[in-house]
């Protein structure tokens, strides 16, 4: 890209165009040796490795912004009632820092497994030649080692017949990432839909329409969704080619090189991109509250308290909301004539009344009432986000160690190459 290395259209590839300008700057007696124990297979493999290493390492870094920005939003919001869904129906009440909450989970559950992969495919492929080794007493270790690699990988055959592999696992890891990435922009798109308005896009993250005047559309949301689709595909187009492998090099498995590339330059930025566009958003606090009274989103609440306060079958408990809101006409929640003639149709007697009935349906009641660990509980939220804040740092520690690894090897070589020169002189 500098300038500084020109490829030479007549050699056969760029490992020859390689020898051919060492051979013009230090005669072929020396250049000729560059290629000893050495294939373009095992070359290449190693290139990709060092290539995929990096890139693993750029997309948790990338991850890690996104990650943070959830946190914080987690916390920010821990408070901030709002219906959860199922089916796209309102469910039960929730808070919107719990929906962050969960993001974060995801995307540091993808950070691991891109480690996963560092810690899986880490290792030399570098003198397993063609397929088979060499006859050349080389020191596998030692060059492992220089270029920053665990150590050399156990079998020749292995690292050749497989150079699909390290790819796809790559391209699934980054392929889970975007689906929860993708799940992430839907949920946006919905939330800031005029019929619920829980939150605003800023305008910076939006388009307009060619023909439409009032048009603000979310569409680096929607690009976000189109890529997961693309990494689909991209995944299958990798393990098709990995299916079919005879033992040894096969030509076929080159062409994914050019697939994990492009699985890469689609979705390492997008973590990037969705971190800014959340920062950015603005959050209705008072729409969500009132759509946290709507929809019957209190109704299971105040079967489970049916069933903690007055000793009910949670079966009979049940069976009694269900009718209550069969009963309930035209309201969204189950008004307590409702809830007096459900219990007198089942026969049940207990001592609730008119004030019970209506505040076990408010979101107040409704996530004070939560107990369980992962929950939108205060006590829940408060030890689950301090988990995710210890995985954040284990995830940047992780960075750092690796980094310093790859500083580490560079300065090994340097040494290694300093040693030489002296020798020669």
């Amino acid at each position: 890209n500098a300038g500084k290395f020109t490829l030479d259209p007549r050699a056969e590839d760029v490992h020859t165009a390689i020898e051919f300008w060492l051979t013009r700057q230090v005669g072929p007696e020396v250049a000729g040796k560059i290629h000893t124990a050495r294939s373009r297979n095992d070359q290449v493999v190693t290139d990709m490795r060092l290539f995929l290493r990096d890139q693993v390492i750029n997309l948790v870094c990338n991850g890690l912004i996104l990650l943070e920005t959830l946190i914080g939003l987690a916390d920010t919001h821990k408070s901030v009632p709002i219906p959860g869904f199922t089916h796209h129906q309102h469910a039960m009440v929730t808070t919107l820092g719990h929906v962050f909450a969960a993001m974060a989970s995801m995307i540091s559950r993808d950070l691991k497994r891109l480690e996963t992969w560092y810690e899986l495919h880490n290792v030399s492929p570098l003198g397993n030649a063609a397929s088979f080794g060499t006859s050349f007493a080389i020191d596998r270790t030692m060059t492992a080692k220089l270029l920053g690699f665990d150590g050399p990988d156990n079998n020749s055959l292995d690292a050749i017949t497989n150079r699909w592999e390290p790819e796809g696992d790559l391209i699934y890891a980054q392929s889970v990432l975007m689906n929860h990435c993708s799940a992430l922009a839907e949920t946006l798109i919905l939330f800031s839909m005029p019929e619920l308005r829980f939150i605003t896009l800023a305008d910076s993250f939006c388009t307009g329409s060619s023909m439409m005047p009032q048009k603000k559309n979310p569409d680096p949301l929607e690009v976000v969704k189109g890529k997961a689709s693309l990494l689909h595909g991209l995944l299958l187009s990798d393990l098709s080619v990995g299916k079919s492998a005879f033992i040894g090099y096969n030509r076929d498995s080159q062409i994914t090189k050019s697939v994990v590339m492009d699985a890469v330059r689609e979705c390492i930025d997008v973590p990037v991109v969705l971190a800014g566009l959340l920062a950015s958003i603005v959050v209705d606090s008072k729409t969500m509250k009132t759509w946290s009274g709507r929809g019957f989103v209190g109704a299971t609440v105040m079967m489970e308290q049916l069933a903690c306060q007055y000793g009910l079958p949670m079966r009979k408990a049940k069976q009694i909301i269900e009718r209550a809101v069969k009963m309930s006409g035209n309201c969204d929640y189950v008004p307590y004539p409702a809830m007096k003639q459900a219990l007198a149709e089942m026969g049940v007697e207990v001592p609730i009344n008119a004030g019970d009935v209506v505040a076990m349906q408010t979101p107040q009641f409704a996530l004070a009432a939560m107990k369980s660990y992962g929950s939108p509980g205060k006590q829940s939220m408060k030890a689950a986000g301090s988990h995710i804040r210890t995985q954040y740092k284990e995830h940047a520690r992780w960075v750092v160690r690796k980094l310093q690894d790859k500083n580490h090897a560079k300065q090994l070589v340097v040494k290694a190459v300093d040693g030489l020169l002296k020798g020669g002189e």
